[in-house]
């Protein structure tokens, strides 16, 4: 079983905010850590706080591209966003797009419809596009109506930021009313810092066994969120592979890899 971390955030610049660890996950630190927990392949998130963000996870994809591939991020406010877009798949190692629309300020672009100009322009390059905004699946669900060839992967499960235990799950109705539409992804990451029980989580594998079951495992994307666990690395791994029992092995290999790879057309 190949497995694919859908979401690793590297940076060898600026300073982490947030819940994130302090010190950099550069490309030595990376390839160690994948080592340690059995992970064979990464798609590099570039974080926010990296001014050269983008720039330095398609170095990483460029030095190894069997092994690191980039969802790189867009300001959606900027007014060449769209054009932009348009070349996004020209950078060698480039496969996705993600939006962050996690804050109020971030958020914006949204709600005054600055996005709207994307979503026919990922559609048409067949661009996958990742989109962390929580409390917003209606507005989500709305677009990947109009647009049913748009390739969309809902974030962190659209769990709030900061969210544990019962307040992580309050939106679970709405996340899985989004199953019905087939262009729609579910990203499973870093799940295990929702829970408010140590390793192995027991009190996840009811939520997650109702994502699997609404969505089917060929639409559910596993990955770590690397900088901002409170458990060891493989934990995270072990933790689908070992601990979630209504997953059978084929759906399994999908979920920790296959599905990832088929979305970004990482062959």
């Amino acid at each position: 079983m190949v497995i694919v971390d859908a979401q690793v955030h590297p940076w060898s610049d600026g300073e982490s905010t947030g819940h994130h660890r302090r010190d950099p996950i550069d490309n030595g630190v990376l390839l160690q850590e994948m080592a340690a927990a059995g992970v064979d392949k990464v798609v590099l998130v570039p974080p926010l706080w990296d001014p050269n963000g983008n720039a330095y996870a398609l170095s990483m994809a460029r030095q190894a591209p069997e092994r690191f591939s980039v969802m790189g991020l867009i300001d959606p406010a900027a007014q060449d966003a769209a054009e932009r877009l348009c070349h996004w798949h020209d950078e060698p190692g480039m496969r996705g797009v993600r939006l962050l629309l996690n804050t109020p300020e971030r958020l914006q672009p949204l709600l005054d419809g600055r996005c709207d100009a994307l979503w026919p322009v990922a559609q048409e390059q067949g661009i996958t596009v990742a989109i962390l905004a929580p409390g917003q699946l209606g507005r989500v669900k709305a677009i990947a109506q109009k647009y049913p060839k748009l390739k969309l992967v809902v974030d962190h499960l659209a769990v709030p930021r900061a969210a544990v235990g019962p307040r992580a799950l309050q939106h679970w109705p709405e996340l899985l009313a989004l199953a019905d539409l087939p262009n729609i992804h579910v990203k499973a990451v870093g799940v295990g810092d929702y829970a408010l029980d140590p390793y192995p989580f027991a009190s996840l594998e009811t939520p997650l066994a109702q994502v699997f079951d609404a969505f089917g495992a060929d639409r559910v994307i596993w990955g770590s969120d690397l900088s901002r666990l409170h458990h060891p690395y493989v934990h995270c791994v072990q933790h689908f592979r070992q601990h979630l029992p209504f997953l059978a092995q084929d759906a399994l290999a999908r979920v920790m890899g296959q599905n990832i790879l088929r979305l970004l057309d990482w062959t």
